[in-house]
């Protein structure tokens, strides 16, 4: 069942009601395993939504997808800050987002994939630990970014599983 098409997955599932649990949970599986290719309207609407909604966005999209992005510099993951000397961890729900933000200082950054249990069982603890915070969806030349604790983030992440829990 693992080489079947996004489209053949979807018309699989138009039957649900008629397939066994265990087959809807594989292929809901699957699908969520299949590339986006997210259209350029959806990313063009996002990059000029508030920073608040880019965040609900976001923790829905991860939690649905089971991944996030971030940008890798030569050495570590990329960090920033502010005047007030908070540090931020940032993320994004789509490689398309986190490429928008590889401008300046970040131009000669890579692609990190951050998989979602990796991130729920390791990083957010680690970054609540030291007093990171998550700056969720920048986008280039908009400075109203959201920004939370890490437990924040975590506890806003574990919410939006629990939704597909039945999956």
């Amino acid at each position: 069942m693992s080489e079947l098409s996004k489209k053949e997955i979807k018309a699989r599932l138009r039957n649900a009601a008629k397939l066994p649990p265990a087959e809807i949970k594989e292929l809901l599986s699957l699908l969520r395993k299949q590339p986006i290719e997210l259209p350029q309207q959806e990313i063009e609407a996002m990059l000029n939504k508030s920073g608040q909604e880019r965040y609900i966005y976001s923790v829905k999209r991860i939690a649905e997808r089971k991944i996030a992005w971030t940008l890798k510099n030569k050495k570590e993951l990329v960090l920033t800050g502010d005047e007030n000397g908070n540090i931020y961890f940032p993320i994004w729900p789509f490689k398309e987002y986190a490429l928008k933000c590889k401008i300046d200082a970040w131009k000669n950054c890579e692609l990190k994939t951050l998989p979602l249990d990796n991130l729920l069982k390791e990083i957010l603890p680690d970054l609540s630990k030291s007093g990171t915070k998550i700056s969720v969806f920048i986008v280039p030349n908009d400075p109203l970014v959201t920004t939370v604790s890490a437990d924040d983030f975590l506890n806003n992440l574990l919410y939006e599983c629990s939704q597909y829990e039945w999956q």
